[in-house]
């Protein structure tokens, strides 16, 4: 009857619907019969038959398409990718409702920085509220308003399993040019924002009040870009309106108590280097953030699981831009190598972990290898894919060490304890790479 049902559909044209039949024990008859054809599966029954549990079904189709050819196999690729993560998105929701503030919207005002020429004023927008703290990898619904006085923007995101509102409105210090001024999206978690100035000119500041939001401060590289031009446009100025004035009366002679100030020398020097350092790990954050970009996605896709690649190991792990960086990497397969069962208990562990490694360790990061997609790097870094999937730590420096614990029974406190452990006897496979 199984065979029936599927010859009928196939040569009738019609998507054959595995998920109407009585068992999964059928569904499995109905794919392995000589008579299936592989293309009249259609994406939405892929996604009912994972959404039902009927794993094995999939698993066989995926094996069918293997040997059907390069562009069938492609095909049955995207949509089981497809269905797996809607499955995955649903699982996810269920772990959110477990928090009481589920559904509620917190409000932030995402932090800033901004520059100038003598003719632009430029502001980089980062979707979390510190400029060095993890935020929103992307946004929907956003509404942008360029005004000739003003900027208004806000947007929905998620980080932490919390639903966000990231909004910022400010009054711009002086008119700009609303119709040649711009916004686009920047690297992952950011905007950029370009207003062109009604007339030239060197802004004291952004806003037109004095007072400015904490997390609003200096886009130091594009202030450094620009910093030649505005300097030479201030001179310009300055010896075209510069008046002859008369010389003004010696002031009267002041208390000495009043001319001896204590000296605050040594404490400019020291907030200095403090705005210093912190600008240094803002530029070092961004270099991560867009060296992680560039690798492959994968099974993380779109959490704060950070997937990591050989092409950008060195700049990120082995010698980070980060000071004091310290990373937890799982390396898994996404082709079926080691132990699925572990991967499939560590995912939601590692994801949740991911979100807050930061707060419980210091500079703390969590990572994901992929050695489905590149068995060699794995190799190189001393990880075998039969014995997959592993937890490494890398301190700064590149040195690792694997995680000694049961990988399914450890919990997220247990790889916090031993991501903010000291290194004890680094891997030579991870220093020579």
């Amino acid at each position: 009857l199984v065979s029936l049902y599927v010859l009928g559909a196939s040569a009738s044209g019609a998507d054959v619907a595995l998920s109407a039949l009585a068992s999964e024990a059928e569904a499995l008859e109905a794919v392995r019969s000589p008579d299936f054809a592989l293309p009249s599966v259609a994406a939405p029954e892929i996604e009912r038959l994972v959404k039902m549990g009927w794993h094995d079904v999939v698993r066989e189709y995926v094996l069918l398409s293997h040997a059907a050819g390069e562009a069938d196999s492609q095909r049955t690729a995207s949509q089981v990718r497809s269905a797996v993560q809607a499955a995955k998105n649903r699982l996810d929701d269920l772990i959110r409702v477990l928090d009481r503030n589920y559904g509620k919207t917190a409000e932030v005002t995402p932090a800033s920085q901004w520059a100038q020429n003598s003719t632009h004023a430029f502001l980089a927008v980062k979707f979390a509220q510190r400029w060095n703290a993890p935020g929103a990898l992307e946004v929907e619904n956003e509404t942008v308003s360029i005004t000739d006085c003003c900027f208004n923007f806000t947007a929905f995101g998620e980080h932490s399993f919390i639903r966000r509102r990231y909004h910022l409105s400010f009054e711009l210090f002086r008119d700009v040019a609303s119709k040649a001024s711009s916004w686009s999206w920047a690297a992952a978690g950011r905007m950029t924002v370009v207003f062109t100035k009604k007339e030239a000119a060197s802004w004291p500041r952004l806003l037109k009040g004095k007072t400015a939001p904490k997390n609003l401060g200096v886009w130091r590289d594009m202030k450094e870009q620009w910093d030649k031009e505005l300097k030479k446009f201030n001179s310009a100025g300055k010896k075209k309106s510069a008046p002859k004035k008369e010389p003004e009366p010696a002031p009267a002679p002041a208390k000495a108590e009043a001319l001896v100030k204590p000296s605050t020398k040594g404490k400019s020097r020291r907030k200095r280097k403090a705005e210093d350092d912190d600008a240094d790990d803002d530029e070092a954050l961004d270099r991560e953030v867009e060296l992680v970009s560039d690798c492959p996605k994968s099974t993380y896709s779109g959490t704060a699981v950070a997937e990591l690649c050989v092409k950008t190991w060195d700049d990120v792990v082995r010698n980070p831009r980060v000071k004091g960086r310290r990373w937890l990497v799982e390396f898994y397969s996404s082709q079926g190598d080691g132990n699925p069962k572990v991967m499939k208990t560590l995912m939601p562990v590692w994801r949740r972990l991911a979100d807050m490694l930061p707060s419980m360790v210091p500079r703390g990061r969590v990572g994901a290898v992929d050695c489905g997609a590149d068995r060699e790097f794995c190799r190189q870094v001393g990880v075998a894919s039969v014995k997959l999937p592993q937890v490494w730590r890398f301190t700064s420096g590149g040195l690792g060490e694997p995680y000694s614990g049961s990988l399914s029974d450890a919990t997220m406190e247990d790889f916090a304890a031993f991501g903010g452990e000291a290194a004890t006897g680094a891997s030579e496979h991870a220093a020579e790479l």
